[in-house]
């Protein structure tokens, strides 16, 4: 394979860490550096017993449907030896395994290859395994048709180049996912408040706001969002609230000042609304790398609550009230069958009430719902 290509292939590992939409042209290039029929990652949770997470290219839904009930029979070697085999950074091939087994063919003996590979086409196979936790062993495998020789010696120690690549960059998709996850939660805890919160820049630049100050934005008497930024509603206000940014925005080397009040007047009158300033510091791509910002919390008298989180599940989604309690539940960040027995359901009953709420926020995965109702029922405010 060209060292381009390489390069290439190496890129788009790294782009699918970033955006699983990228998977469909790593699998697309795997497929054209080794000539594989099917490219497949997926994740295999040996407690359910059942493939998770999938990103195929070349298995149809059909034989996706039987696969679990072959792969994890007795007598398919993987499953058999998986402890053993599905270590990181051990790649799997066909003649490894006959190799660890001293018995030759000893796949081609299982219901696995009879029923599932050979039928679709597939006869040799190159994996790596990227995870090694039980709960979640992440795999790249590779399956080539029965008329093309088996995988080389120079493919196999390049798959294994590829596969440092390939565990990096999930490392990396973990990663971003816990720090969206604990940015989510934020998000959440923030709406939740009564008084409305804004996270800003040095500028005013509009960070994050939850919904009770969004709201004060929105009514443009005090505070209003313009050009990008949060600024004073009275052009008279505005070289305080400058001033009050400027102050209790951190700075290397020093602690930002303690909390500050700033009074700002009403265009239309009423009482002014208290806005309360203190410095905070967003990690960026490290640790010792941060976005100095300015925490405003508002209190005014005339502020009018936020709609709580059971009404937007209502309102957005038209979830039942049974719907919504699950929700919120799973919001909190319990398990399903938790879940199920906070609310007094049994499991089953839990699991069905699930499926309704994915079909009507348009979900196939609890993750995907949780940071879909996490997105959208506090939505920061940004330019357009």
């Amino acid at each position: 394979m060209k060292t381009s290509a390489v390069d290439t292939l190496t890129s788009a590992i790294y782009d699918a860490a970033l955006d699983p939409t990228h998977w469909p042209s790593v699998l697309a290039q795997l497929k054209a550096c080794f000539r594989t029929e099917a490219e497949t990652f997926y994740v295999l949770d040996f407690g359910t017993r059942r493939l998770t997470q999938a990103h195929l290219a070349g298995i149809t839904p059909q034989w996706m449907s039987c696969f679990d009930a072959l792969y994890f029979a007795p007598d398919n070697p993987w499953n058999v030896h998986s402890e053993a085999l599905h270590r990181l950074g051990t790649v799997r091939t066909n003649e490894r395994l006959d190799a660890y087994t001293r018995e030759d063919g000893v796949l081609y003996r299982s219901a696995y290859y009879q029923e599932w590979m050979r039928p679709q086409g597939f006869r040799f196979s190159l994996g790596n395994t990227l995870t090694t936790e039980r709960s979640g062993v992440a795999n790249v495998t590779l399956l080539r048709a029965p008329d093309l020789p088996t995988f080389s010696e120079q493919e196999v120690h390049l798959f294994e180049r590829l596969s440092g690549h390939f565990v990096r960059a999930l490392r990396i998709r973990e990663r971003l996912g816990a720090a969206a996850l604990r940015r989510d939660q934020l998000a959440s805890a923030l709406d939740s408040l009564h008084g409305g919160m804004l996270i800003v820049g040095p500028d005013g630049d509009l960070v994050h706001g939850n919904r009770a100050a969004l709201q004060a934005l929105a009514r443009a008497d005090a505070l209003v969002y313009r050009q990008g930024r949060v600024q004073a509603a009275c052009h008279t206000s505005q070289p305080a609230l400058d001033a009050l940014l400027r102050a209790h925005a951190p700075q290397p080397g020093r602690l930002a000042p303690t909390t500050d009040t700033l009074v700002l007047p009403r265009v239309n009158g009423g009482v002014p609304l208290r806005v309360q300033a203190a410095g905070v510091a967003l990690p960026l791509s490290s640790a010792s790398s941060h976005r100095p910002c300015v925490l405003l919390a508002l209190s005014g008298a005339d502020d009018n609550p936020p709609p709580s989180r059971a009404d937007g599940l209502r309102e957005a989604y038209g979830l039942t009230p049974a719907e919504v309690r699950l929700a919120q539940a799973l919001l909190d960040g319990l398990s399903l069958r938790d879940a199920a027995a906070r609310l007094g359901l049994t499991y089953g009953t839990a699991r069905t009430r699930l499926k309704c709420v994915f079909h009507k926020t348009g979900v196939q995965r609890q993750s995907e719902l949780i940071a879909r109702l996490h997105r959208e029922l506090a939505i920061p405010l940004r330019p357009h």
